[in-house]
């Protein structure tokens, strides 16, 4: 026979202990899955959208860019002067050798860095921490204050400091030429 008191004891008390487990949810795109949140230097940020890179004209898929933000917003200026904690991700979808990384940098920078400051030495040791990346590999950039953390799937490769180098870095996918428009839509969660 049923012990109805125990049954209701027993699933009230397995009731709270699932509520008090942490629940992880996750965003996709294009298959690739990310958490909705992340941890920046001790900070919590979150998953403010995921944008697709898409290069030439025949439209190929080259990464996933996933933007994380201590404060979610959909003003790209606002992102762009923040300095607050914050994470972005590109996820490869195919192989990109360093070469064609590093002139990325350069172009992004040159249609959309605003300022006046020369960052040449900053570029340089950007170029320096982005090497060779493979299908599925992930390069990160940790913004924390004034500076930004570079790794690729995990392992840093590199720490550069300075706010404009930071306004400058953000405005590579945010500023007025994106890279593509479907990214910069999509990180800003306007998609």
């Amino acid at each position: 026979i049923f012990d109805m008191k125990k049954i209701f004891t027993t699933s009230a008390m397995l009731f709270c202990l699932l509520a008090l487990q942490p629940i992880q949810a996750n965003s996709q795109l294009e298959g690739v899955t990310v958490p909705d949140t992340r941890v920046v230097d001790g900070t919590t940020v979150k998953l403010n959208g995921l944008g697709l890179r898409l290069a030439t004209m025949l439209k190929v898929k080259v990464y996933v860019m996933a933007l994380y933000l201590e404060t979610p917003g959909n003003d790209a200026a606002t992102i762009i002067n923040s300095d607050e904690a914050a994470r972005i991700e590109l996820h490869m979808l195919r192989d990109v050798d360093a070469k064609d990384m590093r002139k990325a940098w350069t172009e992004g920078f040159e249609k959309n860095y605003q300022g006046s400051a020369d960052l040449s030495s900053e570029l340089a040791a950007l170029k320096a921490a982005t090497g060779d990346l493979k299908e599925g590999e992930v390069l990160a950039f940790d913004f924390s204050g004034d500076k930004v953390t570079v790794s690729s799937s995990g392992k840093p490769t590199g720490t550069i400091e300075g706010a404009e180098f930071r306004r400058a870095m953000m405005s590579v996918w945010l500023g007025k030429k994106p890279p593509n428009k479907e990214i910069k839509a999509g990180v800003l969660g306007m998609k």
